[in-house]
């Protein structure tokens, strides 16, 4: 399970997301790298996300 607030990966990369928003089973997510191309927020299914370990 994820939240607001949490890091995450996409199920099939290694790039960071924070979850700015879950709307149903939908998640609003965002890079965490403050400098990433085309930084932007986008839309994608609850199911595709991966909570990052903290260790």
């Amino acid at each position: 399970m994820v939240g607001v607030g949490d890091q995450v990966l996409l199920v099939t990369g290694v790039s960071e997301f924070r979850v700015l928003e879950i709307d149903g089973d939908h998640a609003t997510v965002e890079s965490t790298h403050p400098t990433a191309p085309g930084r932007y927020p986008f839309t994608v299914r609850l199911a595709e996300l991966v909570p990052v370990d903290p260790t």
